[in-house]
C-alpha cells in the first residue's frame, strides 16, 4: 500500500536553506518510503512567466569601433521589444566610446523584427563590429552572451554606410522549462544538456506576466520511484542549456502524484 497518493509542492514553504523560488528544498512533513513497482508523476503545474528574456544570463556584448580597443557592454536586464532591444544597445555601444561623441545610431526594421545598428556619420574607411563569441577576448563570457539572441555568427566589419543587420529576434526563445530534482526519481531521462534528474518537461504556453498552467495529458507517463525514501527533496527549474531560471521572486507549485505501476511500467 502507498504511504501517500499526492503531494502538493508549493515554493512558498521552501527551507531557509533554499536559495529562490526556482532552486529550492522542500521537507516532507514525515518521512515516506516507496514500496516495490512504485512511479509518480507531476501535474497541476501552475508558473509565473516572471523571468526576463535579457537577463544576467544573456546580456552581454563585445563591440570595436576602427581602431581603438573593444569595449564591454551589458545590457540591463528586463523586458524587450526587439525595438527597445536595438535601442538599449545603441546606447550602451555609445556610452562605451562616450569620449567620441554619439558614434552610432539604430536602424530598426519592423518587418523583419530586425535590429540594425550603423554609424551615426558614415565615413569610407571608418569601421565598426560586433565580435562574434568565438572571437570574444575573454572567451568565459560567450556563456552570457546576446550573439545568439542577436543570430551573430558571421565575423564580419562595417565600413561607412554599412549597417549590421540581426536575424529574427525571438524575445521568447524558451520553449520548454523544465524541473528537475534531487532525491526523486532514478535518473532515467536525460536532456540534449546532459542532465539526468529531470521529472518534468513544461511546455511555455503563456507569455511574459501571465500564468503557465499545465497538466499531465495522461496518468501513463510514470517515472519510478521504487524503493525510495523520501524526507528532503530539492528541485530546480532549468532552461534547456540548464541554467537555473531567475522568477524574480515569484514563486512556483505543482502536485506529485504516486501510484503503484504494473511490473514496473
Amino acid at each position: 500500500m502507498l504511504p501517500i497518493k499526492k503531494f502538493y509542492i508549493d515554493s512558498r514553504f521552501k527551507t531557509s536553506s533554499s536559495e529562490t523560488h526556482s532552486n529550492f528544498t522542500i521537507d516532507f512533513p514525515m518521512t515516506l518510503l516507496m514500496p516495490e513497482d512504485t512511479g509518480f508523476y507531476i501535474e497541476d503545474v501552475c508558473i509565473p512567466h516572471s523571468w526576463y528574456p535579457i537577463n544576467a544570463g544573456s546580456n552581454y556584448l563585445q563591440v570595436k569601433y576602427f581602431n581603438s580597443t573593444p569595449k564591454d557592454i551589458t545590457i540591463d536586464p528586463g523586458n524587450y521589444s526587439v525595438r527597445d532591444l536595438n535601442e538599449a544597445i545603441v546606447a550602451k555601444m555609445n556610452a562605451a566610446y562616450s569620449g567620441l561623441g554619439e558614434v552610432f545610431a539604430m536602424d530598426y526594421d519592423s518587418k523583419t523584427n530586425t535590429i540594425g545598428i550603423k554609424l551615426k556619420t558614415a565615413t569610407a574607411g571608418t569601421t565598426f563590429k560586433i565580435y562574434t563569441d568565438n572571437e570574444f577576448t575573454v572567451p568565459a563570457n560567450k556563456t552570457r552572451s546576446l550573439n545568439t539572441m542577436l543570430k551573430n555568427f558571421t565575423e564580419d566589419s562595417f565600413e561607412g554606410t554599412e549597417v549590421f543587420r540581426s536575424g529574427f529576434v525571438d524575445m521568447y526563445p524558451l520553449r520548454n522549462i523544465y524541473l528537475s530534482c534531487s532525491g526523486l526519481g532514478n535518473f532515467n531521462t536525460m536532456s540534449v544538456s546532459g542532465d539526468r534528474n529531470i521529472i518534468k518537461k513544461i511546455p511555455v504556453n503563456a507569455g511574459y506576466g501571465d500564468v503557465i498552467y499545465y497538466e499531465s495529458a495522461t496518468g501513463l507517463d510514470y517515472l519510478d520511484c521504487s524503493h525510495q525514501t523520501l524526507s528532503r527533496i530539492s528541485f530546480q527549474l532549468r532552461d534547456i542549456f540548464g541554467n537555473i531560471i531567475d522568477m524574480n521572486g515569484a514563486h512556483i507549485s505543482f502536485s506529485i502524484v504516486f501510484s503503484r505501476v504494473q511490473n514496473g511500467s
